[in-house]
């Protein structure tokens, strides 16, 4: 029994010195092959591991840098944008989008600069956002492959809205078609020559359309779209003045002269010429005519001037939209110019009657000036959203406290809504996950439902919110909003685009701020998402208070509902507007604010 441990021992002893051997041939095994494939030298073999841990390294911060964030060196347009989130640069394209401009030209005819947005067009901004950071896995493992990434977004990746660009291209087409000009009579040195003859051209809708389809824009710049035309040759050129030249010489040879109120003119030579004009007969030939509208000119500014008296101007004075004065103002004393016209031109043209020739004066009516302001009442701020309705505006406006105000002009009509329609959408969704349905953390587009609520709410971008309506069906929550209390003003259905009414634009808001329409958490998280995009241009540029707003851009509509914490009180205001600003609408919520809170 005693000798156990001492057998116990030496196994362990045996064992022990068996690792050992074991472990010196590995070491010994390891090291044959090591110098055998590493430089001779100590300092080789530290460059050799310098260069394998840099290599190393790189390969490894390359595979950890964050695939929501765009390359360190990229491009949007003339910027520097890396290592910025998909979200900031989808707010980038937005705030760009929103101030773009471009031009239209077509046989050295140019149109005014226009917005992108009322071309009928929208940014693909989730498109070109996702060029920024495209960062294939398998280059990942490329050392240094992060350093020459360099893409760049030079040119707008833009979706086409038929309906709007039909629109536009109908308005533009006759902007840039110019008919050619036929030659004119005039006096230069001295001499009667013929001048003015050009090329017109003739810009159809569907070229402009085709243009538009077809055209590559810079993202910098006020860029130029060239548009095909058909060249138009004038009917009357400077050649085909020879056989009227003569007849223009004798017409200016005649002596005239006019008497008006015992006041005598004697038109210039150089006058007279301006009077003269090229005209077609029947048969299609080259004739003499008198310019009318030149020669009243003359009788208006010049006979009229210095024979007649100049008309007054009745003032009135208006307040809130109604007139509280009138001022009458004097009557003026003018040449009855049709009749004279026409005895000057049988003179000149035809040689008939004789100089001088009396010109018959008549009264003139003064002309009527208007001025005026609003009053710091319900009905002066009435007055004033009527009149700025009259121009393509739609107004809402509710007190929350004080007097309790509830105005509108034009509040209930059917209006393009723009982004505002992403409120709609995004209180369905809220029902949706209230039931169950789906969550924060929910897939969609390959990402998360908290990811495309931002997108749709802060960088305002259509691909979330869109495919949410897909999900949800446009007339299923046509119906849900219907049983919420909001009007068929409001309808994902229309064939044109979503539509909303100011008046329901403004209900929402209340409900919102007030939460009656959403509460808790989500509402908080919606009020954020107001309190905190880019594009504060609108209301919150032209209140004194705090806003959360939601803007809604797209072709010509420029639209704005807010929640405005005035320090003199709390109201929702909605405009609306087409063809116009956001300027505009600050402008407006300046003039409304003055009135309301004196």
């Amino acid at each position: 029994m005693a000798t156990k441990p001492k057998q116990t021992a030496h196994a362990s002893k045996h064992r022990l010195t068996t690792l050992r051997r074991r472990a010196a041939k590995t070491k010994e095994h390891f090291s044959r092959h090591y110098y055998s494939l590493m430089p001779e030298k100590k300092r080789h073999r530290v460059m050799v591991w310098t260069v394998f841990l840099l290599v190393a390294s790189t390969i490894i911060g390359q595979m950890m840098y964050p695939i929501d964030r765009a390359l360190p060196f990229v491009r949007l347009g003339d910027q520097m944008v890396g290592w910025q989130t998909d979200l900031e640069l989808q707010g980038r394209v937005n705030n760009r989008f929103a101030t773009a401009y471009v031009r239209f030209s077509s046989e050295n005819t140019t149109s005014k600069e226009c917005t992108l947005a009322s071309v009928g067009v929208e940014p693909k901004s989730t498109d070109m956002v996702a060029k920024l950071m495209e960062y294939p896995f398998w280059l990942r493992f490329v050392p240094g492959s992060i350093l020459w990434q360099l893409p760049a977004v030079r040119e707008w990746d833009l979706q086409i809205s038929d309906a709007p660009l039909r629109e536009f291209s109908q308005t533009l087409s006759a902007e840039l078609t110019r008919p050619p000009e036929n030659a004119e009579l005039s006096i230069e040195n001295g001499q009667l020559v013929a001048k003015h003859d050009s090329l017109g051209v003739q810009v159809s809708a569907e070229q402009v359309q085709a243009a538009v389809r077809s055209a590559v824009v810079a993202y910098n710049g006020t860029p130029t779209i060239m548009v095909a035309g058909t060249v138009q040759q004038p009917e009357k050129t400077a050649a085909a003045l020879a056989d009227v030249r003569a007849q223009a010489e004798r017409a200016l040879a005649l002596p005239l002269q006019i008497q008006a109120n015992n006041i005598t003119f004697t038109p210039s030579r150089e006058e007279k010429a301006q009077w003269l004009m090229l005209g077609t007969d029947a048969s299609g030939k080259t004739t003499l005519r008198i310019d009318d509208t030149k020669l009243q000119a003359y009788l208006a500014d010049v006979v009229t001037v210095r024979a007649g008296r100049v008309a007054g101007v009745t003032k009135i004075q208006l307040q809130n939209g109604r007139e509280i004065h009138r001022e009458i103002g004097e009557t003026g004393l003018g040449v009855n110019a049709p009749p004279l016209i026409e005895t000057l031109t049988k003179y000149l043209l035809q040689h008939t009657g004789h100089s001088p020739f009396v010109a018959d004066m008549v009264e003139i009516q003064p002309k009527v000036a208007y001025s005026g302001d609003y009053t710091t009442t319900r009905d002066g701020l009435q007055a004033y959203i009527d009149k700025k309705a009259r121009w393509n505006t739609w107004i809402s406006i509710q007190q929350l406290d004080g007097e309790k105000w509830s105005l509108g002009a034009r509040d209930t009509e059917s209006v393009v809504s723009g982004s505002t329609y992403k409120l709609y959408v995004a209180l369905y969704l809220f029902k949706e996950m209230n039931e169950g349905k789906r969550d924060w953390n929910t897939p969609i587009l390959g990402t998360t439902t908290n990811a495309c609520f931002d997108r749709m709410t802060i960088a305002s971008t259509n691909p979330c919110a869109e495919e949410w309506l897909n999900q949800f069906g446009r007339t299923n929550l046509n119906n849900y909003l219907y049983n919420r209390g909001f009007s068929t003003a409001t309808t994902f259905t229309h064939p044109e685009a979503a539509h909303t009414s100011a008046r329901d634009l403004t209900n929402y808001m209340i409900g919102l701020e007030r939460g009656t329409l959403i509460g808790g958490a989500q509402r908080e998280r919606l009020l954020s998402s107001l309190s905190r995009h880019p594009y504060r241009y609108g209301i919150p540029a032209g209140s004194k208070g705090k806003v959360w707003d939601k803007v809604g851009f797209v072709w010509d509509y420029v639209n704005d509902t807010a929640i405005v914490h005035h320090p003199r009180g709390t109201y929702v205001m909605t405009i609306l507007t087409r063809g116009q600003s956001y300027g505009a609408i600050a402008a407006m919520t300046r003039d409304i604010e003055r009135i309301m809170y004196p």
